[in-house]
């Protein structure tokens, strides 16, 4: 197989999504009082990881400021609600199609949130110079010293420098080791769908809904495309026609899964990879789990539950 290398992009607003890098240096609290293997192996709640999220944060704007820089506490921008749902396979809830089309409202909301975030204004504001010392505060000044091959095969770096990475360190302790837990359980996602694309099932179920769209007047032979030709709709027309065409798009192709073998497939497929992959893959979760759950009392003590955090729940 290809060796390939990335840098990868941390789970925090603002300028560190901004930036899309991964990075940082001092320790601002002390690290977990107990070591994380004595910690539950249980997944943590949407509210627990909201929380880890934003503790995170805190740790990184304390980092920032340290160095000179500003960086404010955001909530994560479209992490949740109904229009927030993901289909990796085909849109097979039609009654959801009917109410949020592919999505696209939620993105162009989620748009405007973040160029609304204020570190991206702060960070547009500054000057060329400024703007590159400030991503070497936060990332680190190379993706050097992490570096783990993730489960689809392409390998991820990141910098053990940087406020990024100081949080992370004091959250976490043991830098190196959850890192690497995280690359490879942050990945299983992708790989599964990977898998299930390529099973012969699934192509097949591809071809009759395709024969569906068909005869519904809309000759797309994937999924993908289909999507392809909703995104133009935003390119080329008002929002509103586009949202109303892409509703449309939307329904012919949850109707279309529904109606063929599509959404039965590739729910089944989706659910057989899973298995397959948290087995494989288990002692990694667990030890993710237990990083997590081992750090949520310093994540308390440093950002208290946000009262605009909504009830769900996360999947690696």
């Amino acid at each position: 197989m290809r060796r390939h290398r990335a840098t990868i992009g941390i789970a925090t607003t603002g300028l560190a999504a901004a930036l899309l890098l991964a990075g940082c240096g001092t320790a601002t609290d002390a690290p977990p009082s107990r070591p994380h293997p004595t910690a539950p192996s249980r997944e943590p709640s949407a509210e627990e990881s909201r929380l880890l999220d934003r503790a995170e944060q805190v740790l990184i704007s304390r980092c920032m400021k340290a160095r000179g820089f500003r960086y404010e506490v955001t909530d994560v921008i479209g992490a949740s609600g109904e229009g927030a749902r993901s289909f990796p396979y085909a849109v097979d809830d039609v009654a959801w199609a009917r109410a949020h089309g592919y999505g696209g409202r939620q993105e162009r909301l989620k748009a405007a949130a973040q160029q609304a975030d204020p570190n991206q204004r702060y960070f547009h504001r500054l000057s060329p110079s400024a703007r590159v010392a400030a991503r070497t505060a936060l990332t680190g000044p190379s993706p050097v010293g992490l570096s783990v091959k993730a489960p689809t095969g392409m390998t991820i770096t990141a910098s053990t420098k940087g406020c990024i990475a100081d949080a992370e360190r004091t959250l976490y302790a043991d830098l190196d080791d959850w890192f690497r837990v995280k690359v490879i359980t942050m990945n299983l996602r992708p790989l599964r769908e990977t898998r299930v694309h390529k099973e012969r099932r699934y192509t097949n179920a591809v071809r009759k809904w395709a024969g569906c769209m068909r005869q519904a007047g809309r000759p797309y032979a994937t999924p993908d495309e289909s999507r392809q030709a909703a995104a133009r709709y935003a390119e080329n027309m008002p929002a509103a026609e586009a949202d109303a065409a892409e509703t449309a798009l939307a329904v012919t192709e949850a109707t279309c899964a529904t109606n063929t073998p599509l959404a039965r497939v590739s729910k089944a497929l989706d659910r057989s990879h899973g298995e397959q992959l948290r087995t494989r893959y288990g002692e990694e979760l667990a030890e993710r789990w237990r990083f997590q759950n081992a750090a949520l009392p310093m994540a308390r003590r440093l950002a208290p539950p946000s009262p605009s955090a909504s009830p769900g729940k996360t999947e690696p």
